[in-house]
This record gives structure tokens, sequence and C-alpha cells, in this order.
């Protein structure tokens, strides 16, 4: 019984630094605080109260001082905790460490600072603070535990015996036995009333776990099917949870997540068909809303089969979810996406180098000899043209590029940008509740050309580590001649 009680009382939950992803629990970003460029990767604490790991890599001479700072949404810089110095790392020039303090379930900005010789600034990086699990107690510790437990109930009830027979004989006598008899008894009550003390504990211990557990999250339940809509088959996808739609929340995480959706790219909803099995079929769609819960895109070009379908949204409150459901396609459809922004893919992976349609190639450079999990991974590419100079990337919803990384099972999925795993959306947003804040990333983004039409350099990175082991595929997506282009690159990371 004690064992159970103390089991239940040290369950805890753990946080997760969400953006739009499935089983990839880290926050990645790179991009310019004023003049210097910063990488920062956000670790999960492990509970709620919790230390975040951050790690800070600065770009740039004369660094004086690098600080991070957790400004939850509803609270602002001013309910903040003073910014926390991180300390730089022995043997790594430019990089810095920092602990944070997640106090609280919500949406979180990070702060990151730099001041230097070339100037100081600032950046928000936005992270999602949740629990979604309770960590069990250790076998061990366990056992250690109850055998300390049984040690005190059996003194406490040695102490009742005692107080009713020695406690109450003179010295030098010996207890008698009615006193004895009644030792036993108060003894026996004792333990009676222990033991119903324990029970209620444990009873009281559970509830408060069982509401705890009530309160985990978890993504917007979600359903997808395939519909015939204007004479064409479309995909009719409806978020069919009763938090969403009743709009009725009952915890933190809840209030955050039931506010409206706001546009992230320019699009409410970004929405990834993957193909089952194979992984041979891969779509990017932009759903158009007819209200709050139903969202429709055309499926045109997609092969028949089952697919994993991921949908994307960030709420107002800077708060993002990751929707997912399965879909079966009966048959081929044909023709091609009506939205300009819309995209699928049919075909083989390549390892290193992918062909484009157009002429091109997507060559991955730098790649590690070896992928290991929770490793960076090294996801540079570069686009060069048929002579094999480095090609202009024309803008694609903001970006020079986007991909999506996806384990063969599902348990993995991305959707990242040059500037990391972040949403812009709710960057933006959390930008919008802290006046002092530095513009967004993206003002002085290395990758923009400069004057006339808008272009990118042909060279992309995304920062990101794989987060176990297991068969992978990545999809990079660029826009060339107003095209969307794909290139799928297969990947298998060691654990």
């Amino acid at each position: 019984m004690l064992r159970s009680l103390v089991a239940s009382g040290l369950l805890a939950a753990v946080v997760v630094v969400t953006s739009a992803h499935v089983g990839s629990p880290d926050t990645w970003f790179q991009g310019q605080a004023g003049p210097y460029p910063v990488r920062v990767v956000i670790r999960l604490p492990g509970v709620v109260p919790g230390l975040a790991q951050i790690d800070i890599s600065v770009t740039g001479d004369g660094v004086r001082e690098v600080t991070a700072q957790p400004v939850i949404f509803d609270a602002g810089k001013e309910g903040a905790p003073p910014p926390d110095v991180a300390k730089p790392v022995h043997g790594r020039p430019g990089s810095y460490h920092a602990e944070l303090w997640f106090m609280t379930v919500g949406s979180f900005s990070v702060n990151v600072a730099v001041d230097g010789s070339q100037g100081s600034g600032s950046v928000v990086v936005p992270v999602a603070a949740v629990a979604v699990r309770q960590i069990a107690l250790y076998p061990w510790l366990g056992k250690l535990l109850a055998v300390l437990g049984l040690f005190l109930f059996v003194g406490a009830v040695t102490i009742f015996r005692a107080a009713a027979t020695d406690g109450v004989t003179p010295p030098g006598l010996s207890v008698e036995r009615r006193q004895a008899r009644r030792g036993l008894v108060v003894a026996s009550v004792g333990a009676g009333l222990l033991s119903a003390g324990l029970w209620g504990g444990r009873s009281w211990w559970n509830s408060v776990a069982a509401d705890y557990r009530s309160a985990l999250y978890r993504p917007f339940a979600a359903a997808a099917a395939v519909e015939t809509r204007d004479g064409a088959p479309s995909l009719r996808f409806t978020i069919t949870d009763s938090i969403w739609t009743g709009g009725r929340a009952a915890n933190r995480w809840q209030r955050f997540s039931t506010t409206p959706l706001v546009p992230d790219h320019g699009k409410l909803m970004h929405l990834f068909m993957i193909r089952k099995g194979d992984q041979g079929a891969f779509a990017h769609l932009h759903p158009v809303s007819t209200d709050s819960a139903n969202f429709y895109a055309s499926v045109a070009g997609l092969p028949a089969g089952r697919y994993d379908v991921y949908a994307d949204v960030v709420h107002e409150t800077g708060f993002p979810q990751t929707m997912v459901a399965e879909v079966e396609l009966p048959a081929a459809v044909p023709g091609a996406p009506g939205d300009p922004d819309d995209a699928v893919f049919v075909g083989d992976p390549a390892e290193d180098s992918y062909r484009l349609p157009d002429g091109a190639t997507i060559t991955w450079v730098n790649r590690p000899a070896e992928l290991v999990a929770n490793q960076e991974a090294g996801l540079d590419f570069v686009v060069r043209e048929i002579d094999g100079s480095e090609a202009r990337l024309a803008p694609f919803l903001g970006m020079p590029a986007h991909a999506v990384v996806h384990r063969d099972d599902g348990s993995v999925y991305i959707h990242l940008h040059p500037n990391g795993t972040i949403s812009m959306a709710a960057q933006a947003a959390l930008l919008s509740r802290q006046v002092s804040a530095a513009a967004p990333v993206g003002a002085a983004d290395p990758h923009a050309a400069h004057g006339g039409e808008p272009m990118f350099a042909g060279r992309v990175g995304f920062p990101y580590a794989f987060p176990k082991g297991g068969n992978y595929r990545v999809w990079v997506q660029i826009r060339r001649g107003g095209v969307i282009l794909t290139a799928p690159f297969a990947v298998t990371v060691r654990d």
C-alpha cells in the first residue's frame, strides 16, 4: 500500500517543446539576433516544473553576453523571470548553454539576446510546454521506500503499544498482564487507524493522478475522408474533437488551443498526405475552410492507396498543433492540384542527388557518413542548374524551401523550414505580446538576395536531429518557374 501511495505521489509530467510535429520533441531554430547569426536548440526539461536545456551557438566576434528568458503568452515580459545568463561551453568557441525553468503549461517564447561589440539584438523562439505522460517510479526506489515505509509502520505500532504499557508503568516494575492486553488493543487500534489513513491517502493520490491524466495534452482528434465535391474527388479533413467543436476548455493547455486559428505562411492549414508502406506518394496541400471544423483540398494527381494525413495549424495564442488521421484513396485521381501552392509527388527517392523535372538537381551536401539519432542531421542542400551553376530560388510560401521528415512507421513527422522547426505564425503571435522584442527572424534572412525580384540563394539548410533510429524519407520542396518541385531522399538513421 505504501509503495503504491509513494509511486502515485511521485508521478510527474513531462514537458514537450512542440511545434508542427509528431514524435520530434526538441525545438531547432536558426536566424538573426540583431547582427549575430544564432542557432538555438531547446530540449525538453522532463517535468513540470522542470529545467529546459538551451544550447545557443552565436556566429561573430566580440560577443560579451548571451541571455535566455522564458516568457509565457498570457503573462508577457512583465510576468516573466529575469533573463538567465548563458554560460560559454568550454572548448567550443561561440557556444553557450543555459537552463530555464518552465513552471507551467502554455505557449512560451524563449527570448534569446546577444550583446557584443557589433551591437545587440534578440530573437523570439516559440515553444509550447505541455504535459504528455506520467513517469513511473523506479522499481528499486519503490522497493526501498516500501521497506522504509514498513519499518516506520511497525515502529509506530510499537510506540502505540509501549505508550499503553511501559509508558504508564512506574520505573522498576514489570508490566502487568492487564496492561499488556491493553497494549495489544491500543496497538491494534493504532494499526487500524494507520492503515485507514494510508488507504485514504492512497485513494486521494489516485484521484489526483486520475485528474492529472485527464489533463494530459493530446492533439485534437480528427478524421479524413475522400468525397466528391464540385464533381471531383476531394479530401475532407474534419476536426472532430469535442474540445474544439464544443469550445469548452477544462484545463490550461485546452484554453490555449480553443482560440481561433491564424494563418501560417499565409495558409490556415498545411496538410500532408504520405502513402503508407512505400512512402512513394506525397502531397503538400492547403485546404480551404468551410467552417471552423471542416477543411477541403483537391487530391488530384495522387495514386490509390492508404495515406497518413498530418494537418498543421496554429492558434492565435501561438499554440501549434499537428492533427493525425488516415484515409483510403480507392483509385488514382487524374489531374493536377488547383492551388498553385499545392504539390504532389509520386516516385522513388534518391540517396544524395535528385534530378528535378526541369533538369536542375538538388544535392544533399555535407551529409554525415553515418546518421545517428539525436545528433545534428546535416540537412544541407544545394540546387544547381543544368550547367552546374548554383540556382536561384523563388519564394515558396515566404521561404526559400520547405522540407518534411517522415519515419516509415509514421511515428515521426515534422515540417521543417530553413529557420528550424518553429512556426512563423507562433513567433508572430508571441512577438505581438512583447513590444520591446526584436523583429522576427527573416528581417535579415541570410538566404535572401538583394535588389530586383525577391529571390533566394540556391543553398538551403534545415537545422534538425532525427529523434530515433529507423528508415526515413525526407522531401525537399522549392519553387521554380512558378511550379513547386519536390525532391525525395531515403535516409537510414542509427540509434
